[in-house]
């Protein structure tokens, strides 16, 4: 656990910038997190995301059908048969699923572990929701790997020199003199998230960020007011 909270609070002084104004929120004072981060468990053991990706997921006990696309993003059958795109954006990796948004009211993010039958015809997330796998889904990706498009793929570097490598496969590297640390990462509309460090059997910690590019440059808000700054490496 030491080694995780030093790795978090590295993790942290790498993106700090010029600007470190914060607001009222409150914040976790033995590692600087804000309040409403979420912690949850990592075990590299689960299974990969093309196992969810060309499958419709019925809601077990709802009237609503999932579809993990290869963009990121959830699209969600309803009761009428009608088919509802982008209605959630997803990070799925190891045993964690994290979900953000709504099937029909206002977005909410859902960060559980989960454990998938070893046929693979259903999953469920530990607080007890149940999904069961349907028929092939016959969307245009439907049999393509995961793939990202944002305005954050590529190498970016902080003003300490630390690089951030954001791939299509939702990975992002973070190298450093003194190290290097794997995380995932997400986005829905103009907020990021982030999750990691990625140690197996270690407490990975999930981060929201508002996010805006502006040619060259990232500027990031965390939850609790931290701004910061990074570049493009070319």
């Amino acid at each position: 656990m030491k080694n995780t909270v030093m790795a978090i609070v590295i993790f942290l002084l790498l993106l700090a910038a010029c600007d470190n104004d914060v607001n009222d929120n409150p914040v976790n004072p033995d590692i600087g997190l804000p309040a409403d981060t979420y912690t949850i468990t990592y075990s590299a053991g689960g299974p990969d995301v093309s196992r969810f990706l060309g499958w419709r997921w019925t809601k077990e006990g709802s009237d609503f059908t999932w579809i993990f696309k290869n963009d990121g993003s959830v699209s969600v059958i309803h009761c009428c048969g009608d088919v509802y795109n982008q209605q959630f954006n997803y990070l799925l990796i190891g045993n964690v699923l994290i979900t953000y948004g709504s099937e029909i009211t206002f977005d909410a993010m859902e960060a559980t572990a989960f454990t998938m039958t070893d046929n693979g015809v259903s999953f469920t997330r530990d607080n007890g929701t149940k999904f069961i796998r349907g028929e092939a889904d016959t969307g245009p990706s439907a049999d393509s790997p995961l793939a990202l498009k944002n305005d954050l793929l590529g190498t970016w570097q902080g003003e300490d020199g630390a690089e951030y490598e954001f791939s299509s496969d939702t990975g992002l590297k973070i190298t450093s003199p003194s190290g290097s640390g794997q995380y995932g990462y997400f986005i829905r509309y103009k907020e990021l998230l982030t999750l990691g460090p990625l140690v197996d059997g270690e407490p990975a910690f999930l981060l929201k960020y508002k996010f805006n590019r502006d040619g060259n440059k990232l500027y990031l808000r965390r939850s609790d007011g931290q701004k910061y700054t990074l570049s493009l490496m070319e």
